[in-house]
């Protein structure tokens, strides 16, 4: 080991090793849960995440709003035009323009018709919401209005459960941190590896708090991303849960330092939506899946929900999948059977979270909708390798369906590697089809259609094939 592999290995095992807790606990009306060598030239000009007006203005509302009780920023809406109606007909409306109601920002690609819109100036603290959704949604070129919700990344529980360890086989690679990533093992990860370890030109999009550019399991797997938050392509992750979780579904494998990730040799594409304290808007989220769909992803990491659906949410995930994008996400943590968003979408593969013994995790959320399982138990992963919102440094363990759906992120990659014609639906299905079956048997709300299988979902034909 050189000197930087020891102070890494150092710091997991004193700092953060033992350090287990389950993130991104769900709440409120959608609460979202919740790219080397350093100094890569593909990250371009990446620095720190300082705060910027824009990320500072954002926090400043959403605390304000948090402050009040809501789960809402007031004076901000969300809406989509009627096809060929425009904004400047939209907001001429005597109505509309009285409330002092402009659409400030495109969400996504302005033929899409979606757009953010405020209150301006002085009418913004008297401006009663219920009044203002009314008047957009009696507006006849307007297709929907909601408010622009809040989501946040609610506080992780503390585990003392120590972390798993398996014993290294033939198939094991030399990242000293691996016989604590018992994930692989369980999934065959390593034995798929002989058959795909996946393409340079397949991407998974990490939609999350973002990613920690400097950490050296994950640095050459970074393609230059894009922070919503701060309107920037400047990419950090002061929260760290982005960074855990980029490190599950693709962090540098068999380099000699760290932990593997479940797509060896796919890129990860970072897109920040959720600022420094995990909290965010639905516009940041929707703005971000369309971000990477448009930008490459080929699967796109949610480790976010919430318990209640959202238009700008679903036609962004529309959007997605009409881009040929797989999108992955978490059911949830509340251990219960309400479905979470955008989980429960149409068309998106909604994870659960299994222990080390193939027992369905206790905060799990299940359901009719629930796709597959896969391990996401006291997960060790990559940390930010500076001070963040988790409990350590460098490299550390948590829990939650978070951790699970990287997992099966990067699944979903390795698929789209070896078979890059299927259609998002197909790679859905043939995961889903060649998943270990846990639980009851045949298809159960619990694990779905079971608990994931890395080496028969790439030794196993797809259907029609």
């Amino acid at each position: 080991m050189n000197k930087r592999t020891r102070k890494i290995a150092a710091s997991a095992a004193l700092a953060t090793m033992a350090a287990s807790l389950v993130a991104c606990q769900t709440g409120g009306m959608m609460p979202m849960q919740p790219g080397a060598q350093v100094g890569n030239p593909q990250l371009g000009a990446m620095s720190a995440a300082r705060p910027n007006a824009t990320s500072q203005a954002k926090a400043q509302k959403i605390a304000a709003a948090r402050a009040r009780g809501l789960n809402y920023i007031p004076g901000e809406y969300v809406v989509k035009f009627k096809p060929g109606a425009s904004a400047q007909a939209a907001f001429s409306q005597s109505g509309v323009r009285a409330m002092g109601l402009t659409p400030t920002k495109a969400i996504g690609n302005p033929a899409m018709g979606m757009s953010l819109v405020t209150v301006s100036g002085a009418r913004a603290a008297s401006t009663n919401d219920q009044q203002a959704l009314a008047a957009l949604r009696s507006n006849p070129a307007i297709e929907f209005a909601e408010p622009n919700y809040i989501m946040t990344l609610n506080k992780p529980i503390i585990s003392n459960e120590p972390i798993p360890v398996s014993q290294p086989d033939a198939f094991t690679p030399n990242d000293p941190l691996n016989d604590k990533v018992y994930g692989l093992k369980l999934t065959q990860a390593p034995q798929g590896w002989a058959i795909e370890k996946g393409k340079p030109n397949t991407v998974i999009a990490i939609v999350d708090t973002g990613v920690d550019p400097n950490h050296p399991d994950l640095a050459p797997k970074l393609l230059k991303g894009y922070d919503v938050v701060k309107d920037s392509t400047d990419m950090a992750d002061p929260q760290g849960h982005g960074t855990h979780c980029a490190g599950t579904a693709a962090a540098a494998t068999n380099n000699g330092i760290g932990v593997a990730g479940f797509a060896p040799d796919v890129k990860i594409l970072p897109v920040r939506v959720l600022g420094d304290d995990g909290s965010g808007s639905y516009a940041d989220v929707a703005n971000g899946i369309i971000w990477a769909a448009d930008n490459g992803a080929n699967v796109i990491s949610m480790s976010l929900g919430g318990p209640s659906n959202s238009a700008v949410i679903t036609n962004a995930v529309k959007h997605a999948l009409s881009k040929g994008a797989l999108l992955v996400a978490a059911a949830g943590n509340d251990g219960n059977n309400k479905p979470g968003y955008p989980a429960a979408i149409t068309g998106v593969l909604a994870v659960g979270a299994s222990d080390v013994n193939d027992k369905i995790a206790r905060f799990s959320q299940f359901g009719p909708h629930l796709s597959v399982a896969a391990p996401g138990v006291n997960i060790m992963s990559t940390f930010p390798t500076t001070p963040s919102g988790m409990p350590g440094k460098d490299y550390g363990a948590i829990s939650g369906t978070s951790m699970a759906t990287p997992a099966v992120a990067g699944l979903a990659a390795l698929v789209r590697s070896k078979y890059p014609n299927l259609s998002p639906a197909a790679v859905k299905a043939h995961i889903e089809a060649t998943a270990d079956d846990k639980g009851t048997p045949g298809f159960d709300p619990y694990f779905g259609h079971g608990r994931i299988n890395v080496y028969k979902a790439l030794s196993t034909p797809p259907a029609g094939r």
